[in-house]
């Protein structure tokens, strides 16, 4: 008899532990009395997905370490094997505890050192990376949970008993900042339906735009850190990505916080067969396991790997650090198994492989990030369709994050380590772009363009696609979210690019309201010569005597549009915005921009042109109406454009057109 009830009492613990270790009831350790000389452990994963403990010694703590009011505790850890890796990159956010109190993360390393040392990040600011009412709604999951105990010892479902209501629900991420690095550019007469959005001449890409200006990317890599040296950077996995593409965006990757391991050649294709359901793989995550943040996800595959520190029934910490600072977000996350603890004299690092996603995580911030098991985050699904040289089709699909700052610069990668396989990077190419980017509104943005070149096809390629998905992420819109990306390309071993070489009209004195027509020649590598025409109408208000007609390519229109600091405005709903971006010049075109020296201004939209003098002096005079004008010394009266070509386009002409019965 005492034998069974010692075998009952040890069963009911066993069941009840997995429910309550590391999650419910745990206390936290106060800052204020954490002083040099404490012992404790700390939890992480170094093989398979057992959650081993190591040994801490807290060596003190120092203030304002990291940034304003944000302390470290720097500590000294050993055991497993610690001894010949030292700290390992993806043991951020291991827990560390002291008298069975939890006192933070371990987030920080010295590279190089010939200790285990490390920088851990107190729990007491990691909790605050979530609103006041979200950390309420997390301490009421986590005392639901506690009902775990008792539902164990009577065989009651924990999925029915510890679930929460956000499980399962699907979530968007917020826009995190206002388009920039283009214009709205107005057509004749202020009109919306003829606008365009012209790129800053000194824009840069996508991703250059996510960097700040002082990084405090990763475990502390970047500026804003007092400790020189100090760098644990996120492990970043890659899987369908050429090693050579890796190391060429390295840089980038690194200042963003990430670090690209082994070349980025050990990730493997996607989430690896798992026995466990992904209702069973998030019931599984505790404090020490490993977690991977999916980026992108299917036929290429990036993700981001770090441990769970601490876990209030379905809300989950990690890390100790930031991804980017980003805020509220939305990033998949998957249970992650260790194949194998590589050693490394500049940063050791753990290959891994991750399950089914099983959850959301919702808040990046300096001290952590934050998560919910059971949440669904909404990625953009892109199909990818090749037709290569090599006379195949080839079709590739994946998914990506819904981010601003990310999406464009992972979409970018994406799709030249997808042209990459199989086309020509060196060497003459040209490849002709078409697809849609289709938003939640039931708008869609139409993706059209030809490249050609000796080197970098691919990225030219890839920016046609790219550059308008970061102006729809970032134009700040509520409710907007990209619903998923069509893109075909056909791939050429050949030069199709074309010079403008000359330009006549079929006369150059007109009237107001004629209708004239352009004819453009075009200059191929080969010596031969396209013609195209482009039809001009001359507005019936026009009171100049003299008209500027510049026939080019988009690029170059656009370069003079920017010197002239054309009238420009925000637009005012998310359809003007599409109508934008549809009317974006191509390369693949010619334009012809007619021009009157005209002075005008626009007020909210609308375009005033040859103002009387009167008129501007009395809105002058009004504060609110003069912060609303802008001004412009010279005015567009007409905006044409040819047909679509199959080749690149490179050069521009002027022709000056006398104007008689003006005004008449």
């Amino acid at each position: 008899m005492r034998h069974r009830w010692w075998v009952a009492a040890i069963a009911g613990l066993l069941l009840a532990t997995p429910c309550a270790s590391g999650q419910d009831g745990v206390k936290f350790f106060p800052l204020d009395q954490v002083r040099a000389g404490l012992k404790g452990v700390g939890r992480t994963v170094f093989e398979g997905d057992r959650i081993d403990e190591f040994q801490v010694e807290i060596l003190g703590v120092l203030k304002n370490a990291v940034a304003p009011k944000q302390d470290l505790i720097l500590a000294r850890l050993s055991g497993g094997p610690l001894e010949k890796t030292g700290v390992i990159a993806g043991m951020s956010g291991s827990p560390v505890y002291i008298e069975g109190k939890l006192v933070g993360a371990v987030a920080r390393a010295f590279p190089f050192a010939k200790e285990a040392i490390t920088g851990i990040t107190p729990i007491e600011q990691m909790v605050q990376v979530v609103p006041e009412a979200v950390r309420a709604s997390a301490q009421s999951a986590s005392q639901q949970q506690q009902g775990c105990l008792a539902a164990s010892s009577s065989q009651t479902s924990k999925t029915d008993v510890c679930a929460t209501p956000s499980a399962g629900q699907q979530t968007r991420p917020r826009p995190l900042a206002s388009s920039k690095g283009f214009r709205i550019v107005l057509g004749p007469r202020g009109s919306w339906d003829t606008a365009r959005l012209i790129p800053q001449e000194d824009e840069h890409p996508p991703w250059e735009r996510l960097l700040p200006a002082t990084s405090t990317a990763g475990d502390g890599s970047a500026g804003s850190l007092q400790l020189p040296g100090l760098a644990l950077q996120l492990p970043l996995r890659f899987g369908g990505f050429s090693s050579e593409l890796i190391q060429s965006y390295a840089p980038v990757f690194r200042a963003m916080g990430f670090e690209p391991m082994a070349g980025g050649i050990l990730s493997g294709s996607g989430p690896e067969e798992s026995s466990k359901t992904s209702s069973e793989a998030g019931a599984a995550i505790e404090p020490g396991s490993m977690v991977s943040l999916f980026l992108v996800r299917g036929d290429l595959n990036l993700n981001a790997d770090c441990t769970v520190t601490y876990r209030q029934g379905d809300h989950i910490y990690a890390c100790g650090h930031q991804l980017l600072v980003a805020g509220p977000l939305a990033i998949p996350f998957a249970h992650s198994n260790v194949l194998l603890t590589v050693p490394s004299l500049a940063s050791s690092f753990k290959i891994d492989a991750p399950g089914p996603s099983v959850g959301s995580i919702h808040q990046d911030r300096f001290s952590a990030i934050y998560g919910v098991v059971g949440d669904k985050a909404a990625m953009i699904p892109v199909h990818f369709e090749l037709d290569s040289t090599l006379n195949t089709k080839a079709r590739y699909n994946f998914e990506l994050i819904q981010d601003p700052f990310l999406s464009p610069f992972l979409l970018n990668i994406s799709l030249v380590s997808a042209l990459g396989s199989t086309e020509r990077m060196v060497g003459p190419a040209t490849l002709q772009v078409k697809g849609q980017i289709h938003l939640s509104t039931g708008d869609s943005v139409d993706l059209e363009d030809v490249v050609s070149g000796d080197i970098n096809a691919a990225n030219a390629a890839s920016f046609a696609v790219s550059t308008p998905l970061s102006h729809v992420l970032s134009s700040g819109f509520a409710d907007l979210f990209v619903k998923g990306i069509d893109v075909s390309v056909v791939s050429l071993n050949e030069l199709r690019s074309a010079t403008l070489d000359q330009v006549w009209s079929t006369k150059l004195e007109v009237r107001p309201g004629d209708h004239i027509e352009v004819t453009a020649v075009l200059r191929m590598p080969s010596g031969e010569s396209v013609t195209q025409k482009i039809p001009v109408d001359i507005p019936e208000s026009v009171t100049d005597k003299h008209l500027t007609l510049v026939v080019g390519s988009g690029q170059t229109i656009n370069a003079l549009e920017n010197r002239l600091t054309p009238l420009s405005a925000p637009p005012r709903d998310l359809r003007q915005l599409v109508r934008a971006l549809n009317r974006m010049r191509r390369n693949n075109r010619l334009y012809a921009l007619l021009m009157a020296p005209q002075r005008s201004f626009i007020l909210r939209g609308d375009e005033y042109p040859s103002p009387p003098p009167s008129l501007v002096q009395t809105l002058m005079a009004d504060p609110t109406a003069a912060s609303s004008l802008t001004f412009s010394g010279t005015s567009v009266v007409g905006d044409f454009e040819t047909k679509p070509s199959p080749y690149t386009i490179r050069g521009d002409k002027t022709i000056l057109l006398k104007v008689v019965n003006a005004g008449g």
